[in-house]
């Protein structure tokens, strides 16, 4: 079995906490490279030392998104990638939004990390940056031609922030990514801080069978008892109090900061 596989096996609840990049190079909103890399380090950083068990990397704040990331991001995004594997030897995994399976398997094998997130991998969404398909068989195509097959694959099924334009039941989406290759399944509510409904995670749990399920929103210590479950991800939680971002497809703005002892006192609620 795959290394991170087991850990995140035995180890119930495997927990993975969010890094948000700052806007990348080439977003009007970009603080610049020194400021970027500051603020990645120190979120980097409070997770490493609040106990999280891996972390994943996310361009979240480079709106608007494209289902193909700006070929200006790429360098930096590979280099604070790159930076992170040199400060943790913790699982670390990326998302390249909104559904750039080639940049985030190719950053990945580049800077040794372990996973990658597909938010789109048998669905059909329709999201404010425009309507994805699902890229399940062109991903493990791809992820076989750069022979990176030790690099898991885990796949939201009907992910947040989108209309879905295949009308199913959760059940049949869960089935086809397991059968298309999908590592682990990630099940999320309808935003961000929404999590999934209890009736949603058992009917993937039970149709999920050894595959790992992970929840990946709105997880709390006071509902994660709930849930029977592999892992959960979690970003938004970790974030210091502040105001609501003017911009409604984020909680928080990009500078609001992990807190190393919201991560702490999470692990220790729910271990």
């Amino acid at each position: 079995m795959n290394r991170l596989k087991e850990e995140i096996k035995n180890k119930k609840p495997f927990v993975i906490g969010m890094v948000h990049c700052a806007p990348l190079s080439g977003y009007e909103d970009s603080p610049g490279e020194s400021i970027v890399k500051e603020k990645f380090i120190n979120d980097l950083e409070a997770l490493i030392s609040g106990g999280i068990d891996a972390i994943m990397i996310e361009n979240n704040y480079d709106i608007p998104h494209y289902e193909k990331a700006k070929e200006s991001t790429i360098p930096q995004l590979t280099d604070l990638c790159l930076e992170a594997r040199k400060l943790t030897k913790k699982p670390l995994g990326i998302c390249v939004l909104w559904n750039d399976y080639e940049r985030a398997l190719l950053i990945a094998k580049k800077a040794d990390l372990d996973f990658v997130r597909i938010p789109v991998f048998v669905d059909k969404v329709k999201t404010d940056y425009g309507i994805y398909s699902a890229k399940a068989d062109e991903c493990i195509k791809f992820r076989k031609k750069i022979n990176a097959q030790n690099i898991l694959i885990f796949a939201d099924v009907q992910v947040k922030h989108a209309e879905h334009l295949i009308k199913r039941p959760l059940t049949e989406a869960v089935t086809e990514a397991i059968k298309k290759q999908a590592d682990g399944i990630i099940i999320t509510g309808k935003w961000t801080g929404d999590p999934p409904t209890l009736s949603d995670v058992q009917e993937a749990k039970m149709t999920s069978g050894e595959t790992i399920l992970i929840l990946g929103s709105g997880v709390t210590p006071e509902n994660s008892r709930g849930y029977n479950v592999n892992g959960f991800i979690v970003g938004t939680y970790f974030k210091e109090e502040s105001e609501r971002g003017k911009d409604f497809h984020n909680v928080f703005p990009w500078k609001s900061k992990i807190m190393a002892d919201r991560v702490k006192k999470f692990m220790g609620k729910i271990r």
